[in-house]
């Protein structure tokens, strides 16, 4: 039975990043909503990035490294409890190293993302029974730190909690969240369910998930906001495909003025791998692309 494996960022669902195409930006109520999508991006991202350490973890004996796991050389893993057969799961810490003051500032990761502090994981019982739970939680004292470039790292504070209700889905919460960063501090919170569709045998190319669910947070300015999965959104996990969706729509709401932007990822209807989606604001259409 191959376990579900979810190393990429599924959870993205925002409109940060947007290039947009021909057209000029509208209000500060604009602006107001985008700043929204842009901390609503950071904290998916990262915290995105945190899970996968947990479902790799997970996944694979991290106690001998054996399988395809993310986890570089250079972080050490220290067990406070490494049997599942006395009955309470098992606990460790996975430390990445200090943060650095010359660059990269973290180690590098094999799924090319940078990380430096301590993270805890607590693991059930086996991640492929029904009803395993693995949580994996960082706090202030922890100074964990992670990005995509290895200059400008976001830390992060909160927990991340898994359950899995089948073979094909898992519950993924996060709660109490903080990323902060150069910008500010983001507060984020959310409840997804992660689906595979589509098996395509041993690794993860050509295998396809389907994301549901939603989040809520409060950006830089102190102003909170919501995220809806209007349409599930699907990714392939393809040459050209698995930065983004190839299919979906989201809404995001900032609470106080009301201001949406709705996302579609596959606005043409052909679920193409062109990375392409759009941006529907104060009820204009912006086509960008996803970096």
């Amino acid at each position: 039975m191959k376990k579900l494996q979810l190393t990429f960022a599924l959870l993205l669902a925002s409109a940060s990043g947007l290039m947009m195409v021909g057209c000029k930006k509208d209000t500060n109520a604009t602006v107001e909503t985008i700043v929204s999508a842009e901390d609503n991006s950071t904290a998916e991202n990262e915290f995105t990035s945190l899970f996968d350490v947990a479902d790799d973890f997970s996944s694979n004996d991290a106690r001998t490294r054996s399988g395809n796991t993310i986890l570089p050389s250079g972080a050490v893993v220290s067990f406070t409890d490494s049997l599942f057969t006395d009955g309470d799961g098992v606990e460790c810490t996975i430390d990445f190293g200090p943060l650095k003051t010359s660059i990269p500032k973290g180690i590098l990761c094999k799924d090319g993302r940078y990380r430096s502090g301590v993270v805890h994981l607590s693991i059930s019982k086996r991640y492929f029974m029904d009803s395993a739970e693995v949580t994996i939680s960082t706090s202030d004292s922890d100074n964990y730190y992670g990005g995509s470039d290895g200059v400008n790292l976001t830390k992060l504070t909160g927990t991340i909690k898994l359950t899995r209700l089948s073979e094909t889905e898992l519950k993924i919460d996060v709660i109490n969240a903080k990323a902060t960063n150069d910008k500010g501090t983001v507060a984020w919170q959310s409840t997804r369910k992660i689906t595979k569709l589509l098996d395509n045998g041993p690794g993860l190319l050509g295998d396809q998930f389907q994301v549901e669910g939603s989040a809520s947070g409060i950006n830089r300015n102190n102003e909170n906001f919501t995220v809806n999965i209007d349409v599930p959104l699907l990714k392939k996990v393809e040459m050209g495909c698995a930065r983004t969706f190839v299919k979906g729509k989201i809404t995001l709401t900032n609470v106080s003025s009301g201001k949406t932007i709705k996302i579609d990822y596959d606005p043409y209807n052909n679920q193409a791998c062109d990375l392409v989606a759009k941006a529907t604001i104060n009820n204009k259409e912006y086509f960008y692309t996803v970096r």
